[in-house]
């Protein structure tokens, strides 16, 4: 072929709605980091159990992810964004209860239920995947990726809303901005609708929407058997590693500044050049792992994600430290999403769901565990070990990466 094939109108249509929903997502996840730890605090009076809103929420999307993969397996993608939607509202609308009514258990099930929410919308991943043949899915996955760099502007607009209201009604501020979230999310049940027809029904028929050619990508496409084991738990390995030391090294690397005496500003936007290097590159890393393939990226994305660590903790100054943070932001985009491609690349469509729900929960437990390690290695060593030690962690399923035989991007074989 002399170029990638073309996007059908439909699947075009498909993409746009589920990166508009993806917005929606990451918005309301935006939340959890800004309020939980304040409203924790409040509601305890203590600073103890300060991350127990982020630790809850990663819990509840651990514990449910498989389950929510196999509904979607089940009964389709559509649903189970419907779900996740209806999930997400009703956990929004609990916790902002629970901060007018000063519950802290009604807190905990709101996180619970807004947390399981959030993840039933992750299968939007699977959803983008079906869609696309493989000469094509990296980039259909990093187009609905692109949606959260829209949700991180839609949450401060949120936030302002919420004050602006608060001050003028009396009420918390926090509360509101929780439950103004609705309001949000409603037209997201409208975008799913609009998906037509259901992402499974596509990836079951993609000879209907591409031509045979453009669904070749080398010899045997579809590998079946024991040659999806070694592409499954690299892909597995890398999306756990890179999840698990992102939000690591993001967690400590305030403390790295803090201890430069930086201001709230410059750390506010050295987490926003975070932010940037996780989503503001995904379209071009997408199309790089079409066309050269997933295990480059896969291993390019480890190898610049320990760069970042080593420079967060290494770093000498505000620069160095902000270029570390950047670094693990976009070498986390590169592994993430080329693992994602790689596990789509080898499962059947009948299967994505419930494989896309093994990598989150192991993804969502290592977000929960590694933190606290970073942590008490900060404590007991020192910030300079976080960085060999962030960096290790990223460097990990390299080995793995590196046995694959990757024949064409997204063919593998034994």
């Amino acid at each position: 072929m002399s170029g990638p094939p073309p996007i059908p109108p439909s699947v075009r249509r498909n993409t746009l709605l589920l990166a508009m929903v993806q917005a929606i997502n990451g918005a309301g996840i935006q939340l959890v980091p800004t309020f939980g730890a304040i409203q924790v605090v409040t509601l305890l009076g203590s600073a103890v159990f300060a991350g127990l809103a982020t630790s809850l929420m990663g819990l509840s999307r651990a514990l449910t992810a498989y389950s929510i993969g196999q509904f979607s397996d089940l009964w389709g993608r559509k649903p189970t964004l419907y779900l996740g939607l209806w999930l997400t509202l009703m956990g929004a609308l609990l916790i902002g209860g629970a901060t007018l009514a000063g519950s802290l258990a009604l807190f905990a099930l709101g996180i619970l239920v807004f947390g399981t929410g959030v993840g039933a919308v992750q299968q939007m991943r699977v959803a983008a995947a079906d869609m696309y043949p493989p000469s094509r899915r990296g980039e259909g996955l990093s187009l609905v990726a692109m949606g959260s760099l829209l949700g991180a502007g839609l949450s401060p607009m949120l936030v302002t809303l919420a004050e602006w209201l608060g001050r003028r009604l009396g009420f918390s501020e926090i509360a509101l901005a929780w439950l103004l979230v609705p309001l949000l999310v409603l037209p997201g049940f409208l975008m799913v609708r609009g998906i037509r027809p259901d992402p499974k029904r596509i990836a079951q028929h993609l000879e209907a929407y591409y031509r045979p050619e453009d669904l070749q990508t080398g010899p045997d496409p579809t590998p079946r058997g024991e040659r999806q084991v070694q592409p499954r738990i690299a892909a597995l390995s890398s999306a756990v590693a890179a999840q698990g030391q992102m939000v690591m090294m993001m967690a400590m690397t305030a403390l790295a500044l803090k201890a430069l005496e930086c201001s709230l500003a410059q750390i506010s936007l050295s987490v926003a050049l975070h932010v940037m290097g996780m989503f503001a590159f995904s379209w071009p890393i997408g199309r790089l792992a079409d066309r050269i393939g997933r295990k480059p990226v896969m291993g390019g994305g480890l190898a610049v994600a320990a760069l970042g660590a080593l420079l967060v903790g290494l770093g000498q100054g505000y620069g160095a430290i902000t270029a570390g943070t950047f670094l693990v932001g976009l070498g986390w985009s590169g592994a993430f999403l080329a693992a994602n491609t790689a596990l789509a690349d080898v499962t059947p469509p009948a299967e994505r769901g419930r494989a896309t729900g093994v990598l989150e929960a192991w993804a969502n437990l290592s977000g929960m565990i590694l933190p606290i390690l970073g942590g008490l290695v900060v404590e007991t060593l020192g910030l300079p070990t976080l960085g060999y030690f962030g960096a290790l962690l990223a460097l990990l399923p390299l080995p793995l990466v590196y046995r694959l035989r990757e024949v064409a991007p997204g063919v593998f074989q034994p």
